[in-house]
């Protein structure tokens, strides 16, 4: 059953769904993985496709064009700043700074949001603004959230039958496909498996053991987490337990990303 969404529509009209996803627990990772408690977040219903990303950046660096389809060819650097051109542009507060006092906004100058793929980025982690999801978020939610003895414990995001709900190297046309073509899972979310891998916001490190209460990873690194899997890998590299990392600069053409929105505590 899906959860409840909450539509966000930009100035100029452009719009998009978020997909509320319940506070609850869950194992992460395959059998060995800790026990993780997430506090309930908004999760995009797609990866962020060329049109939106146009309409904020003025830009597409896609190599596979199509407005609906995902956007591709972003780093983990380009995608902070995108989150934050996007939370200003909705009159949220960005997340993402260049420092840790949280003055400067990361990416953004005199001019506008650049791209500049480097430096340290600090998320504040009280805004609510757009974000990236957290290694845990991301897996939390394609695994279709809360009630873990209710939710079937498929391998894919909604399901075992990998064809039916997402696209990967047999039945991608050596491409990516626009959005929301496949089955999506319990919570109503699209392209979680396949179609193109995802950025998450933690660095990379070897996942801990024990109780956690909303994970975000070790304070730096040199590799960034990304999830889901894409067009050009076989399906056992899609599932949603599986972890694959990539130097926060590259930009590659099976290399997008989904935005996270914050809910306030009550």
């Amino acid at each position: 059953m899906s959860g409840p969404t909450h539509p966000v529509t930009l100035p100029s009209g452009c719009s998009f769904n978020l997909i509320k996803v319940e506070e609850g627990d869950f194992r992460m990772g395959d059998d060995t993985g800790p026990e993780v408690h997430l506090f309930a977040f908004y999760l995009g219903e797609y990866p962020v496709t060329q049109d939106l990303w146009e309409e904020v950046m003025k830009s597409n660096p896609s190599h596979f064009r199509g407005a609906r389809r995902p956007v591709e060819r972003v780093s983990w650097y380009d995608a902070a700043v995108f989150c934050n051109a996007l939370s200003e542009r909705c009159g949220y507060e960005p997340c993402y700074f260049g420092e840790e006092a949280f003055q400067k906004i990361y990416g953004k100058t005199a001019k506008g949001y650049e791209l500049p793929n480097s430096g340290e980025v600090f998320r504040k982690v009280e805004a609510i603004g757009f974000r990236l999801p957290t290694e845990a978020e991301w897996e939390y939610a394609a695994r279709g959230g809360k009630d873990p003895d209710q939710r079937p414990e498929y391998e894919f995001a909604g399901g075992d039958k990998f064809e039916e709900v997402g696209w990967y190297y047999e039945n991608s046309h050596r491409e990516t496909k626009p959005v929301g073509l496949k089955l999506p899972n319990e919570l109503g979310l699209y392209d979680m498996s396949g179609n193109v891998d995802e950025w998450c916001e933690d660095w990379f490190e070897s996942l801990p053991s024990g109780k956690v209460v909303n994970p975000r990873g070790p304070e730096q690194g040199s590799d960034r987490v990304f999830r889901g899997g894409s067009w050009s890998l076989n399906a056992e590299l899609c599932r949603s337990a599986f972890r694959r990392y990539w130097h926060p600069t590259f930009r590659l053409f099976h290399q997008g990303f989904r935005l996270v929105l914050s809910i306030p505590p009550v």
